[in-house]
């Protein structure tokens, strides 16, 4: 069985909204939702579907937080 190893890279809060970023077998992942209650997962990726560099994620992660602001989670 394949053991999958997620890493905590950062995470912010803004207005009660938690933007996380995670790698996981060598992939970029933004984890979202309320704080404390991660509601959905965004595999980051380049316009070609590669996978970003570092640099690229955390200018991804750095707008993700920017719209966070703008955002609000809430059940359907």
């Amino acid at each position: 069985m394949k053991q999958t190893i997620s890493n905590y890279i950062a995470s912010a809060i803004v207005n009660g909204n938690e933007v996380e970023l995670i790698t996981r077998d060598k992939r970029y992942f933004i984890h979202w939702g309320e704080a404390g209650k991660i509601k959905a997962v965004q595999e980051l990726l380049t316009p070609s579907g590669r996978k970003p560099s570092q640099s690229s994620a955390h200018k991804q992660f750095l707008k993700a937080i920017e719209a966070a602001q703008y955002l609000k989670f809430s059940r359907l």
